[in-house]
């Protein structure tokens, strides 16, 4: 027999060593800035960014990305994950609908929205969305924008 199959400490050596190199090379892989913007975008992608509260009487929504809370009015509930729906429901039906969604910063912002806020990064915004309620659901908008929180 050659004298390479007989001598095991090398072959545990070259074993150990293409392992490291493998190990290595993963991690290398992963650690790149291409690769690290990759993975986190797709988290962000995938992930609710808002954690919801519920208390006796409100919904205390709070977006632990972008770092701010509020607190629904009486009798809202919310749909959605990445961009909420609130609204109250009475007798089945949606009624004062608000869109609220995170504007980055570059973004353009549509001139029907009504409360504008500046946050970290970028810009938070309430709209109605039906407009034949706006009238009527206006101050849900207003009272939203006094109970917000911001970090």
């Amino acid at each position: 027999m050659p004298k390479i199959e007989k001598n095991y400490t090398l072959k545990i050596v070259l074993l150990f060593l293409a392992t490291g190199a493998g190990i290595f090379a993963i991690w290398y892989a992963l650690m790149r800035e291409e690769s690290v913007d990759w993975l986190s975008s797709q988290i962000s992608h995938q992930a609710s960014p808002y954690a919801i509260t519920v208390t006796e009487n409100d919904l205390i929504i709070s977006n632990v990305i972008s770092g701010y809370e509020f607190i629904l009015p009486n009798k809202f509930k919310t749909l959605g994950s990445k961009n909420l729906v609130l609204f109250i429901e009475e007798a089945g039906k949606k009624k004062c609908a608000i869109r609220h969604y995170y504007l980055k910063s570059g973004e353009a912002l549509e001139n029907q929205a009504k409360v504008v806020l500046s946050a970290k990064y970028g810009k938070l915004v309430f709209e109605s969305a039906d407009k034949n309620q706006t009238n009527d659901c206006g101050k849900y908008l207003l009272e939203i924008k006094k109970n917000i929180e911001i970090n």
